[in-house]
């Protein structure tokens, strides 16, 4: 199973299709820990598939820890016990990251299939080991990220229990956590990660200290969770279920795949469609032959909007939000339709400057068109949608505007 909340997921605990996001950490309010009656089992020197949701989002970070379950309220106990710091993700495909977005999934990894190569990083999961001086007992593993443009950190964590350890040994690491180069974006900055960080005592190895991902190649024993989870999250619903095996994820409070029998990794070579030994773009560069052409810019030159601008007025108290959104046209269309995805349920009550084409089921993706008269817009113009919405009320704050999109249909 794996844990999913609107803007995170671990795929090593609890699933809830409506779990809102914690910005306070360092876990989510225990009562949000739905059917967690009994950890998942891991045993020492396990590997663990531990993976979150694009939400359309690219660019940045995420940090993992693990912590003992009785110091789960504690920010330090977690800062204490880093074991990786990985990247957050984003889709390696041409033109399909822009502006610190992409289109969830975002080429993420299904299940039934796992990060193998330390420089398959880009794919919004990664493993973790199970150390070997655990006492045997509950944990709480946890993951901290700012992605794309978000200003602050979001948290979420999983239960699991772990046994088979030998918590005698002693096992001192290196001062330093080994971070991997990643698409920044306009992610928080890396030293907001590392800045309390420290690495865990952890031994990796049954007779030392080793390395995390020194057997990265082995299947975790959670293989055939898919931390995608749903296409409910996505600004292309239709493109998403299209993607690699979404059609195939047939309950968002389960998502996995029917594996088979997975195969660890092999040896990494110049045509096996990964990007890892060290190459520049996938099979090409590094010890393979050179890339014959460069990365394609992240902004295309067909784009149509220059800016977008979402400003809000909102009241967590009363559940009240007021949104404007202003775009800059950089070509004359002739019609427009906007999306908005927002990370939790908005009921908008009224809206002006464009006609609400399509909502989704959970009413987190709306779909804008323009009115009749609105639609022939010359270049350099601008397009103004408002509305008028109510959410849930008791949150410490207001909706979040997690992805959007312009273009001409």
């Amino acid at each position: 199973k794996q844990w999913y909340q609107r803007r995170v997921a671990i795929t090593a605990g609890d699933v809830d299709p409506g779990r809102p996001a914690d910005t306070v950490g360092p876990c989510e309010n225990e009562n949000v820990w739905h059917g967690v009656k009994y950890p998942n089992e891991y045993k020492a020197g396990d590997r663990m598939k531990v993976g979150w949701t694009s939400n359309n989002h690219a660019g940045g970070w995420v940090r993992i820890a693990l912590a003992p379950y009785s110091q789960r309220k504690s920010h330090k106990s977690f800062d204490d016990n880093v074991m990786k710091i990985s990247c957050y993700g984003h889709d390696q495909r041409p033109g399909q990251t822009i502006y610190g977005d992409c289109k969830h999934p975002c080429n993420a990894r299904p299940g039934c299939e796992y990060q193998a190569y330390e420089e398959d990083n880009a794919r919004f999961d990664t493993t973790v080991k199970i150390p070997h001086n655990l006492a045997d007992g509950d944990y709480v593993l946890q993951i901290k990220s700012a992605m794309s443009s978000h200003p602050h950190f979001y948290y979420s964590c999983a239960r699991i229990k772990v046994s088979g350890g030998n918590p005698s040994m002693s096992c001192p690491q290196s001062k330093l956590i080994v971070v991997p180069k990643c698409l920044k974006g306009t992610a928080v900055e890396l030293a907001e990660y590392t800045k309390t960080s420290k690495p865990a005592q952890f031994c990796y190895n049954n007779d030392g200290p080793g390395y995390i991902d020194a057997d990265m190649y082995r299947v975790p024993k959670n293989v055939q969770c898919d931390p995608r989870i749903t296409c409910a999250v996505s600004i292309d619903g239709k493109g998403c279920k299209s993607q690699d095996k979404m059609s195939d994820i047939t309950n968002d409070w389960k998502p996995e795949q029917v594996c088979g029998e997975v195969k660890p990794a092999p040896a990494p070579t110049c045509s096996d469609g990964v990007k890892n030994q060290g190459e520049e773009r996938i099979d090409c560069g590094g010890p393979c032959e050179a890339c014959a052409v460069t990365m394609p810019p992240t902004t295309p030159s067909d784009r149509v909007y220059s800016n977008f601008e979402f400003k809000k007025i909102a009241y967590p108290s009363e559940g009240y939000i007021n949104g404007n959104v202003i775009v800059d046209v950089r070509f004359k269309v002739k019609k427009w339709r906007m999306t908005l995805f927002f990370d939790r349920k908005i009921e908008i009550t009224q809206h002006w400057g464009g006609k609400i084409a399509s909502v989704n089921e959970f009413k987190t993706v709306y779909v804008f068109e323009n009115k009749s008269w609105n639609g022939r817009v010359p270049a350099g113009g601008k397009v103004t949608v408002g509305f008028e919405g109510k959410f849930a009320t008791g949150a410490i704050d207001s909706p979040v505007l997690m992805g959007k999109d312009f273009v001409e249909p």
